[in-house]
């Protein structure tokens, strides 16, 4: 597994932050490399939203994690926003 200090050269301290956020919260740490993208991806406040829906999720409406909701919003996002962009 990457240490954060192997991202540094290429992501910011933000982006590097906000993807810890999001491993912890979802408690999915091996997926740290993919929330890394997502956060030079993609807005950051979207990125908060779409955190903060999968983590309210009624337990007995998640089918398989809250990753996997975080994830599908992401993929939503990206699916019909075109022209989305961080900048």
């Amino acid at each position: 597994m990457k240490h954060i200090k192997d991202y540094a050269d290429f992501y910011s301290p933000e982006e590097i932050q906000l993807a810890n956020e999001i491993a912890d919260r979802l408690q999915d740490p091996a997926a740290l490399t993919q929330f890394l993208r997502y956060a030079k991806e993609f807005p950051h406040d979207f990125l908060r939203q779409a955190l903060n829906k999968a983590c309210s999720t009624p337990d007995h409406e998640v089918l398989r994690s809250r990753a996997a909701i975080f994830v599908n919003s992401v993929n939503q996002y990206k699916r019909f926003h075109h022209g989305y962009s961080r900048d």
